[in-house]
């Protein structure tokens, strides 16, 4: 691929990242406003994945390699952990597994797309 193309795929996946901790920092508050009990594993393990996803964002934007679109994969990747087993999902439980799915979709274009760190 020519260099438009990655500058491209590397800043869309940023934003994905971006576009990912923004959503995750909003249902941290959400979920702060609903009950007190937000700081369980799932609420830390959310904040870091925030947290990881704006460094990595910021990494792909101004050092675009294979290796950061696949650190910002297994970020989101991970988040998902919180969802918890199929039996006891949500509606909420769905949309949060597809949006995270819609936003790793950058992220995997911009992996296959740029080079490996040299």
């Amino acid at each position: 691929m020519d260099d438009r193309a990655s500058r491209r795929a590397a800043l869309l996946a940023s934003m994905a990242l971006l576009a990912f901790s923004a959503l995750t920092a909003l249902a941290i508050v959400s979920w702060l406003h609903r009950g007190p009990a937000v700081w369980t594993w799932k609420g830390v393990l959310a904040a870091g994945c925030a947290v990881l996803a704006v460094t990595t964002s910021a990494l792909v934007w101004r050092l675009p390699s294979r290796t950061h679109a696949v650190i910002g994969i297994a970020i989101m990747l991970a988040s998902l952990a919180r969802v918890g087993a199929p039996s006891e999902w949500t509606w909420v439980s769905f949309a949060l597994v597809a949006v995270t799915f819609v936003l790793l979709m950058p992220l995997v274009h911009a992996a296959i797309v740029l080079r490996d760190d040299e």
